[in-house]
């Protein structure tokens, strides 16, 4: 199934082995001897620096990414570090190029919502999310968000593609087709097959078991990579052990690197710190899950159903707050499993550590289970087991957590929010994750600033918040991030006064005019 392109001229299949620019163009030498001019995309310089719906504008290393993106002719592979806006390089160059669209985004199942949300947001753009396999492709989106496990699934996906005139494919976290004998790999190589514009995503370098980047290198560039063997055998450590090949990683990835320079852009976090606001706070869109989402709607119209005729006496209003609290919970429940895969990825692509901050109790036992049975998998280097800072502990013991996780044994810790707003110094991590958000905002921003000191690791913190779809959360993120707007606070990190009860209050009414906007009540 893997991509060949041919020499035009003898028809030979075509290795690149040299390449020049002039301006736009691009010449190219095969193997064979003979060379092929390709053209180049039209660039409007001014067309790149968009403002999303909130008014936020691309950092500059995510300006430099989509123009590397235009001069690899919008086929190229964006594998800058988890957290530093990926998806939207990509959503840019969908704005800046009306030719790329309608266009196919393929990515995880759970981080359909997510890209959907981030489309919208800074490019305005209409989309349709494709559930399953029957379902039918409207003519006239701006392209469609499909899971990686469906697209296999769904027949005569090619054919249907060429019907809706699909101009551009995006492939986010393209490691997810490193087996290119699996059906989801073959399906989007045999997608890929004929489009011009192709943009991969993905956090993951290319340094461990690299064979198993051959898939989207072949997509990407089957002109330098027509062969998996002369990939694996040339490129990669590999040998044969008498039952099959073993490979590792590269034999010189500084050689791999120039000769992929002209499509492959990676940036760590490191190299971007400059561009970064004091806080860096991100926010991760997910489904609620069947079971947890059935007894979330429960919860929500009988709220609505109370709130209608909720006379403002004080024990209406703590029958209020009584299902705001049971709501909370249970979109705090609903986002371990995505966490989960989100520690996972972090801890296999940097060497940083990561604090999770965490409102319930249950919430943070299951979120340690799930992950030290995780760890049972991963190398010892990764750090196995999972620190967990609770509200029960004295101060000895809070210290003794700490010094553990300073230590270099230790990636993770869960921390409770409350517990941890005052009195720590985290200034030797600098990522964490608001896994439950609190009704004062007040108390995540006292968290947060457990970790920036002058001049140590922390003085960039990137605050990711995970977010449940159409729930509580969702709504009183909105909240918030419009006051901090109004505010102008949120790109230098300054804290915001807030006021709980009014923001309570608010979201109260939100919740029973529209909470149920994502199930149709």
């Amino acid at each position: 199934m893997k991509i060949q392109v041919n020499c035009p001229t003898c028809h030979k299949i075509a290795e690149t082995i040299g390449e020049m620019k002039f301006g736009t163009m691009t010449m190219r030498t095969y193997k064979c001897g003979h060379s092929q001019v390709f053209n180049g995309v039209i660039v409007d310089e001014d067309s790149l620096n968009i403002t999303s719906l909130d008014g936020k504008n691309p950092f500059p290393y995510q300006l430099d990414g989509a123009r590397f993106a235009e001069r690899a002719n919008l086929r190229c592979l964006i594998a800058d570090e988890m957290a530093l806006g990926k998806t939207i390089q990509a959503i840019m160059l969908l704005v800046a190029h009306p030719e790329m669209r309608p266009f196919v985004v393929f990515c995880k199942s759970g981080l359909r919502v997510q890209f959907n949300k981030e489309l919208v947001r800074w490019g305005d753009l209409m989309t349709q999310i494709i559930d399953g396999k029957n379902d039918t492709f409207l003519k006239g989106m701006d392209g469609f968000i499909i899971s990686l496990d469906t697209a296999w699934r769904i027949p005569d996906l090619k054919e249907k593609f060429k019907k809706l005139g699909i101009n551009s494919v995006i492939i986010d976290e393209c490691q997810m087709i490193k087996n290119d004998g699996a059906k989801r790999t073959r399906t989007i190589q045999d997608v890929c097959r004929e489009q011009e514009r192709i943009i991969a995503l993905s956090g993951t370098p290319i340094k461990n078991n690299a064979g198993e980047y051959y898939p989207i290198l072949n997509i990407l560039r089957p002109d330098k990579f027509p062969s998996k063997s002369n990939f694996v055998y040339g490129w990669c450590d590999s040998y044969f052990n008498g039952y099959g090949t073993k490979t590792g990683g590269l034999k010189n990835p500084q050689k791999f690197k120039e000769f992929t320079k002209d499509f492959i852009i990676r940036r760590e976090r490191a190299d971007v710190l400059p561009d970064l606001p004091k806080i860096f706070r991100s926010f991760q869109f997910h489904e609620l899950g069947e079971m947890v989402e059935a007894e979330y709607v429960k919860t929500l119209h009988e709220f609505q159903d109370f709130y209608t005729t909720a006379s403002g006496s004080f024990e209406d209003q703590s029958n209020i707050l009584a299902y705001l609290a049971k709501m909370r919970h249970l979109a705090g429940l609903a986002k371990i499993d995505p966490i989960c895969e989100y520690v996972e990825e972090f801890i296999t692509t940097t060497d940083r550590k990561l604090a999770i901050f965490v409102h319930h109790k249950d919430v943070g036992i299951t979120l340690r289970m799930k992950l030290e049975n995780m760890g049972r998998e991963w190398p010892a280097e990764w750090g196995k087991e999972i620190l967990q800072l609770t509200s029960e502990m004295d101060a000895y013991e809070r210290e003794e957590v700490i010094n553990k996780w300073r230590g270099p044994d230790y990636r993770v810790c869960i921390l409770s929010t409350l517990a941890s707003g005052e009195g720590l110094n985290l200034q030797f991590c600098s990522d964490c994750i608001l896994a439950e958000r609190q009704w004062n905002p007040a108390n995540e921003e006292q968290a947060e600033s457990r970790f920036p000191r002058p001049g140590s690791l922390a003085d960039k913190i990137n605050s990711i918040y995970f977010i449940a779809v159409g729930t509580v959360d969702e709504f009183f993120s909105e909240l918030v991030e419009q006051k901090r707007e109004i505010c102008s606070k949120t790109m230098s990190g300054e804290a915001v006064s807030w006021s709980e009860s009014g923001l309570v209050k608010e979201l109260a009414q939100i919740l029973a005019e529209k909470g149920g906007r994502k199930w149709g009540f």
